[in-house]
C-alpha cells in the first residue's frame, strides 16, 4: 500500500485532465447577454400502467405552458465572474457556491444564507495561488497546509449530503460520506505517468491510493455507511470506463462484471446504480456489493448525452437521453420504480438539454435550450416552462428539491451577478389545479 503526506500527492506533475467536464453547473456571468427567447415546450407521454408512488393519472396528460409562476429571489449576488452551486442544506436554510475570477485571480467558497441575511461565510484565496487553482481538475489547497484545507473542504461537502444517491461532483474529483473526516480526492499520477489516480484519506493522517493498477479514476462516491467506495476506473489507454468497488481501509479495486463505458455511479439500498452501454443502447444497471453480474434496469436505444437521476427517497429514478440535431433536440424521459425496474411513465420533452432533478413527489425539473426551466409532472404528464422574462437557470448538479420547490441559481440578462432562486414546481405544473 501507498502512503504518504496529502500535500506530496497533490504538487506531483504530469496530471491529465479529468474526461467529465464541467457541463452545465459552471456558468460564466460576465458578459451574459444570450437571448432568453424560448420556444414551447411539447411533451409526448405515454403512461404505462404500473402504479404510481403517488397517485394514479389523470385522463388528460396534454402539455401547459404556465404565464403566472413566479420565482422567489432568495439571494441576489453582484458577483460577475463564474459561479458553481456546489449545493444546498436545507436544515440550515443555505447554499454554497464557488466564486472564481481571472482578473484579479480569485477563488472562493461562499455560504449564503437563505433567509435573507446574504454571505454568511467566506473561505477564499487571490494571486498565484487562486490562478493555479481555477480550472484545475484537482483540489487545490488555498492555503499553506493541503491537508488542513482538503478537510475542511470535505467538511463544507458533507453539510450539503447526503451524496451516496447522487452524482459526484464533476470538478474536482473529491467526495465525502457519512464521516466528514473522511474523504477522498484525485491527484495526478505520483510515478510520473500521465493518469489521474484516487485517494482515500482520513484527517488528520496520511493518504492511500485507492485505485491501484489503473491508469485513471473519476466520479468517487462513499457507500451509506462510508466503507466502500464506487467509482469509474480506466485500466487502459485508450480508457475502457468500467464500474469499480473498493474498500475506504484495505483492499483493492474490483471491476464489475457486465459494464462497459460506466458514468455517474450512485448508491441504492446496497447496490450501485450506473450508466453502461449495451449494443448501441444506453442503460441504467444495477451492480451488487458483492460479487456478481450487473443487470440492465431499462435501456435508451440511439441516445446522446444519457444521465440519470434518482429522487432524494431512492423509490424512482430518470434515465434520459437526448435525440436530434442541436436546436431541434429532444429528450426521452423514462421514469422506473427501483424496487424491481418496472417503467412508470415515459416523457419526451422537446428543446430540453442537460441533467434533470427528480423530487419525491414525482416532479421532473430540466434545463433547456438557451437557459429556460421546464417542468414535467410524471404522474400526470402534464408540462410546463418558465418564461423569458424569468431568467437562466443553472447549477441543476447542485439543485436541490425542497418540499415541491425548486432551489437552484438564476441569471437576468439585464442585471449583474446571479440569484440564488427558489421555483415552485407544483403550482408550475398546474399540480394544484383541477382539471377541466
Amino acid at each position: 500500500m501507498l502512503g504518504f503526506d496529502l500535500g506530496t500527492v497533490l504538487r506531483s506533475d504530469g496530471s491529465v485532465r479529468s474526461a467529465f467536464g464541467l457541463a452545465l453547473v459552471v456558468v460564466s456571468l460576465h458578459g451574459c447577454e444570450a437571448s432568453l427567447e424560448v420556444d414551447p415546450v411539447v411533451v409526448q407521454t405515454r403512461t404505462s400502467t404500473q402504479p404510481k408512488p403517488e397517485a394514479e393519472p389523470s385522463p388528460r396528460t396534454k402539455a401547459k405552458v404556465s404565464g403566472d409562476v413566479s420565482v422567489k429571489v432568495l439571494h441576489h449576488d453582484a458577483w460577475t465572474g463564474s459561479v458553481t452551486l456546489l449545493g444546498i442544506d436545507p436544515e440550515q436554510r443555505q447554499a454554497v457556491v464557488r466564486l472564481e475570477s481571472h482578473d484579479p485571480p480569485t477563488l472562493s467558497f461562499e455560504t449564503i444564507d437563505l433567509a435573507g441575511k446574504g454571505r454568511v461565510r467566506s473561505w477564499s484565496t487571490t494571486g498565484e495561488r487562486a490562478r493555479e487553482a481555477i480550472g484545475h481538475p484537482f483540489f487545490s489547497q488555498l492555503g499553506d497546509d493541503f491537508a488542513e484545507d482538503a478537510g475542511r473542504f470535505a467538511t463544507l461537502l458533507h453539510k450539503l449530503g447526503p451524496w451516496h444517491s447522487r452524482g459526484a461532483l464533476a470538478s474536482p474529483t473529491f467526495a465525502v460520506g457519512p464521516r466528514p473526516e473522511r474523504f477522498l480526492f484525485g491527484a495526478a499520477a505520483t510515478d510520473g505517468s500521465k493518469g489521474d489516480w484516487l485517494f482515500g484519506a482520513a484527517f488528520p493522517g496520511a493518504s492511500r491510493r485507492l485505485d491501484a493498477g489503473l491508469k485513471a479514476s473519476y466520479r468517487p462516491v462513499f457507500d451509506v455507511t462510508g466503507e466502500t467506495v464506487a467509482f469509474v476506473g480506466c485500466q487502459t489507454s485508450p480508457c475502457d470506463y468500467g464500474l469499480f468497488l473498493t474498500s475506504f481501509g484495505e483492499g483493492k479495486p474490483r471491476r464489475v462484471a457486465g459494464i462497459q463505458g460506466a458514468s455517474n455511479p450512485q448508491w441504492h439500498n446496497g447496490s450501485v446504480l450506473t450508466l453502461g452501454t449495451k449494443g448501441k443502447a444506453r442503460c441504467l444497471f444495477r451492480a451488487p456489493k458483492g460479487a456478481g453480474m450487473a443487470t440492465a434496469l431499462e435501456c435508451l436505444e440511439g441516445v446522446e448525452e444519457a444521465a440519470f437521476t434518482q429522487d432524494a427517497e431512492g423509490r424512482t429514478a430518470v434515465l434520459s437521453g437526448t435525440r436530434g440535431r442541436a436546436g431541434e433536440q429532444r429528450v426521452d424521459v423514462v421514469w422506473v420504480l427501483l424496487e424491481d425496474g418496472s417503467v412508470l411513465a415515459e416523457h419526451t420533452v422537446e428543446k430540453a438539454v442537460g441533467s434533470s432533478v427528480l423530487s419525491d413527489s414525482g416532479l421532473l425539473a430540466l434545463p433547456m435550450q438557451r437557459g429556460s426551466l421546464s417542468v414535467v409532472d410524471l404522474v400526470t404528464g402534464v408540462s410546463a416552462q418558465l418564461g423569458e422574462h424569468d431568467g437562466w437557470f443553472f447549477g441543476f448538479d447542485g439543485a436541490r428539491w425542497v418540499g415541491d420547490s425548486l432551489i437552484l441559481l438564476r441569471k437576468l440578462s439585464d442585471q449583474p451577478g446571479f440569484d440564488v432562486v427558489s421555483v415552485d414546481a407544483r403550482t408550475l405544473a398546474q399540480r394544484n389545479k383541477p382539471w377541466l
